[in-house]
């Protein structure tokens, strides 16, 4: 039976967490066969440990499959903790700086459970505008400008990781097309192109990193042309891209 270094040992906690460390890296999920069997533990064993986390909502059995995935209550607990409020303490006055200068959104999108969440978001001080909701959440696709930019700024064995989730379903040639792309995107250090979504609109988005090099984040200003509106899309890029650099300096990033 492990224990810890101080020699204690708490086998329903050591099982719980070893439940959901493994599903933290199965995008997919897994069925209650697999999962004990990848623990080296008996159905009976996991059994109530899985019951247990899925009343107190840390993971969710779907219906159709029967896999069992982490859901957001983690995601949801890290806001709590001091480096996510770090990140948003750091972001938001930098972002509202951005918007009103520029007048344009901004927002930051993170990596969960195989989708984008929204988790900041600024608007200008002009009365028209384009926006992303706070809180709104998008699969993890190509498309998005923002998966693109959090794939590309990582290591080898991360963006390999984020890559399975990215290229799922993409032939060998969609998939060395995709890889072209991100390394595009990190020699120029961000994205400025049309939207794949909503026609009119050319999303700027630019990675935020933390200490390590690595994006724990894109932050994405649509950016729509306004007739009132005096920024134009180059001065835009250009202070989103310095926006994005003070956020990552903050968290620790040095170039």
């Amino acid at each position: 039976m492990p224990k810890t270094k101080g020699g204690y040992s708490a086998p329903a906690l050591e099982k719980g967490l070893e439940i959901v460390e493994l599903l933290a890296d199965e995008e997919a999920g897994l069925v209650q066969n697999e999962i004990a069997r990848r623990l080296g533990r008996s159905v009976g064993q996991i059994f109530r440990m899985l019951e247990v986390l899925t009343e107190r909502g840390y993971i969710k059995r779907s219906g159709l499959d029967g896999r069992y995935r982490l859901t957001l209550k983690l995601f949801e607990l890290g806001h709590r903790h001091p480096p996510v409020r770090r990140l948003l303490a750091a972001a938001l006055p930098v972002m509202q700086q951005l918007a009103d200068s520029t007048g344009q959104s901004a927002h930051i999108s993170v990596y969960h459970d195989r989708r984008l969440l929204v988790v900041a978001q600024a608007d200008g001080f002009r009365a028209m505008g384009f926006s992303v909701r706070l809180g709104a959440h998008f699969p993890f696709r190509p498309d998005r400008v923002s998966a693109r930019v959090i794939t590309a700024f990582q290591d080898d064995d991360r963006r390999a990781r984020l890559m399975t989730v990215l290229g799922e379903g993409a032939s060998k040639t969609e998939r060395a097309s995709l890889d072209r792309r991100l390394a595009k995107i990190r020699k120029e250090g961000g994205v400025a192109a049309p939207s794949d979504t909503v026609t009119g609109v050319v999303d700027l988005c630019h990675p935020i990193l933390d200490a390590t090099g690595s994006a724990v984040a894109g932050m994405t200003v649509p950016y729509v042309k306004i007739r009132d509106n005096p920024s134009t899309e180059a001065e835009t890029r250009r202070a989103a891209a310095a926006a994005a650099r003070r956020i990552s300096a903050a968290l620790g990033y040095r170039d």
